[in-house]
């Protein structure tokens, strides 16, 4: 049924239902109903690769007063059948189609001789890596020789590089446009490329993630090679869409190739065994400032215990501690060699996704599900390092990885699009941001303010001295061309954008700039560091009293804590976890201090939201000028009312609000709006879920700490549990 003839349907009023239910019985061919001519279903190739649904005829049609159709083909409205049609259910087919979608890049169809040639092409990079810096190679070989014999030149090389491309940026290299410029250009790209190379391949010791991030870097490079000598007559947006399919299969073969690697040997195994002895190859120096008594008696600069050839275990002789190992604990390049070709597969399927949004037909949901994967992805790989002990420096690696693959990607659409279409693209682009986010661009504004201000004084420096070479007149430089010029001081680049920054309302970027840095000083300084410290206090404190005692304690520290907005409650649950492990353990036991500090949370925190609601939202609600600093009267908050309104206790969206919004505005604004205390309550019950990671992480740190009376762990489980109490704390919160 059309929209127009519901409409129609709508103002026939009840004088017509005995008409509308002769043309129900008897469907015309003029209008057929549902039953009678189901709509054609959408290609699957379009749902699936387009990322287009295709709606239902009711779901084209949009206002609260349109019919709906029953299954028997019957249309309910205002004043016709009471009973609607109800929401059709989606197919299992269709869920896990939606579902492998998000963890899938749109692939376009190619002939196999192209896609497997594409393949090939695609994979030597990967495959050069995994052989000169993974331990599938020779990459144990490649790093220590690098860093052994030449990492002292790493210093030299980097202050040479900086100083060649600060002399030629300030020559003008970039606008020679003669011949001979030309080549001088490419050679000045070249040089600079191949120095920062030379820098990042001697810092290998210090910073064994950088040959990952070369090759971030590179790949993209070498996509556009192929492109200049292989398909040279195809269209540029055509090529990009063939990368998609290729990019994805090698990224999928390289990590199914290091999985059957790790299982073919014990040594290729990642454990305590293999972790020490790898670092011992690579040449990493042992922390004997942290743990001296792990020197060897006969030499102090060797550790005190030895790893057969068998690789079988770790052999402590009498007086050399088992904790011993820890003194390789800040050796990252193992690990790295280790997990290489995994963090490869990574890069490219990373490639293969953008290669989708450089397509004519892209989605933002799209983009959005993709930045979702790639975080889930980076923090599997952070969790796995965190298990193995080595995640301090993994976090940093993920994100040098991750910051190179963006600079690469950017690399690879600058090669791959035109100038004018590429300033097509971004001048939409930035259209779409300031139709959605015009009135945000201030706070924008003001947090690149911040971030960027130093940045921002060294590039001014640069076109000042930029501008004093233009004015020698010298042959190599970019000449003046108007008086005003050679007037200024600086560069018409730099002044250019010295009048963009200008025409900002700069007493509210100002402004906002300001507000990010008091926020950042709260948030990370003042509430966090003083939030730990005080804590760690209430719990040195707090252990030698009784159970009852601690309770009632932190009960009181928990409800103060909890008025106070910026306070979250992780560290109260935190807390919690650990005070009442600590006290209670003769009394409950461990599991019964667990049961009981997740009931005293859940106790506590609904307590906190009686009292925020009723003793601060309600109060403040007879006020006018807070209910309008809040927008009583917006959609949003309507919507929230409506929702939070619910009859159902535990419906998605309500608990979902209750639950996922910040504690204590969620709280205050149920009492601005004088809904119910007790549904409300009791749609808060399912944060239990939330208060449980982040109350057994506490625990289980605790835990992990403890000793017999011979110094053996009493719980050396408790470690891993721990960190896997902590990253589920990380999503749930």
């Amino acid at each position: 049924m059309s929209r127009s003839s519901n409409s129609t349907d709508v103002e026939t009023g009840p004088s017509d239902d005995h008409h509308q239910q002769h043309q129900q019985e008897v469907p015309s061919e003029s209008a057929p109903s549902r039953s009678a001519t189901p709509a054609a279903p959408a290609s699957p190739s379009h749902s699936i690769m387009s990322g287009d649904i295709p709606l239902s005829p009711t779901e084209t049609a949009s206002g609260d007063d349109m019919l709906e159709d029953d299954d028997d083909g019957s249309t309910g409205g205002t004043s016709g059948s009471s009973n609607q049609r109800p929401k059709k259910k989606s197919s299992p087919t269709k869920v896990v189609i939606n579902t492998v979608r998000v963890v899938l890049p749109k692939v376009e169809p190619l002939p196999w001789c192209t896609f497997f040639s594409l393949s090939f092409k695609v994979a030597i990079p990967a495959a050069i890596y995994i052989l000169l810096f993974s331990l599938m190679g020779f990459g144990m070989d490649v790093f220590y020789y690098l860093a052994d014999r030449y990492g002292q030149y790493a210093a030299a090389a980097g202050i040479g590089t900086l100083a060649f491309i600060t002399t030629m940026y300030l020559f003008d290299f970039t606008d020679w446009k003669s011949p001979a410029g030309k080549v001088c250009r490419k050679a000045t790209w070249w040089i600079f490329v191949g120095g920062i190379t030379v820098v990042i391949l001697l810092t290998t010791g210090d910073y064994p993630y950088g040959p990952i991030c070369l090759f971030a870097l590179y790949t993209p490079m070498w996509l556009v090679t192929i492109k200049n000598v292989f398909f040279s007559d195809t269209r540029t947006r055509t090529y990009v869409s063939w990368l998609s399919g290729p990019l994805f299969f090698v990224s999928l073969l390289t990590g199914l190739v290091w999985m059957v690697w790790t299982f073919l040997r014990d040594e290729n195994e990642w454990n305590e065994v293999t972790r020490v002895y790898y670092a011992e190859s690579a040449g990493c120096k042992p922390d004997f400032e942290t743990y001296p008594q792990c020197a060897s008696e006969s030499d102090p600069e060797e550790v005190c215990f030895t790893i057969p050839e068998e690789y079988s275990e770790i052999v402590f002789p009498e007086g050399c501690d088992p904790e011993c190992t820890k003194v390789y604990d800040n050796c990252l390049n193992t690990f790295i060699l280790w997990v290489g070709p995994m963090l490869v597969g990574m890069v490219l399927f990373f490639m293969s996704f953008f290669c989708t949004f450089l397509r004519t037909e892209n989605d933002e949901k799209d983009v959005i599900n993709f930045a979702k994967l790639w975080i889930f992805l980076l923090f599997t790989v952070w969790l796995t390092s965190a298990l193995a002990g080595v995640a301090a420096g993994v976090s940093t690696a993920l994100l040098a990885i991750t910051l190179a693959s963006f600079v690469g990607s950017a690399i690879f659409m600058a090669s791959s699009i035109s100038s004018s279409e590429r300033r097509v693209q971004t001048k939409g682009f930035w259209e779409r941001i300031k139709d959605k986010w015009g009135a945000h661009l201030d706070a924008v504004r003001g947090l690149v303010v911040v971030l960027t201000a130093p940045i921002a004084v060294i590039y001014l420096f640069m076109s000042v001295l930029n501008q004093a070479v233009r004015k020698i007149g010298l042959p190599i430089s970019k000449s003046l061309q108007t008086d005003e010029e050679r007037k200024d001081f600086v560069t018409s680049r730099a002044r250019r954008q010295i009048q963009t920054f200008r025409s900002w309302d700069r007493s509210k970027v100002f402004t906002y700039a300001v507000f990010w840095g008091f926020a950042f000083m709260v948030m990370q300084v003042i509430v966090a560091r003083f939030t730990v410290l005080f804590l760690s206090w209430l719990i040195e404190k707090t252990t030698p009293l009784g159970l009852w005692a601690v309770t009632g304690i932190m009960i009181g520290v928990g409800l103060l804590m909890f008025m106070l907005p910026p306070v979250p409650g992780v560290p109260i649950y935190l807390t919690l976890g650990i005070v009442t492990l600590a006290t209670g353990r003769e009394t409950l036991g461990i599991i019964g201090c667990m049961l009981y500090g997740a009931a005293v949370s859940l106790c506590l925190k609904l307590l906190a939201c009686t009292l925020q609601q009723k003793a601060i939202g309600e109060q403040l609600s007879n006020y006018v000028s807070v209910r309008k600093a809040v927008q009583i009267n917006s959609n949003l908050i309507k919507s929230m009312r409506l929702i939070l309104g619910q009859r159902r206790w535990f419906s998605v969206d309500k608990v979902a609000i209750l639950i996922g919004g910040p504690d204590w505005p969620t709280s205050v604004l149920c009492g601005l709006m004088k809904l119910d205390l007790f549904p409300i309550l009791l749609g808060t019950t399912p944060v239990i879920f939330l208060i449980l990671p982040t109350m057994l992480t506490g625990s289980f740190t605790y835990m992990s700490g403890l000793t017999l009376d011979d110094g053996q762990l009493e719980f050396p489980w408790a470690g891993v549990l721990a960190t896997m109490s902590a990253a589920l704390t990380a999503i749930v919160q």
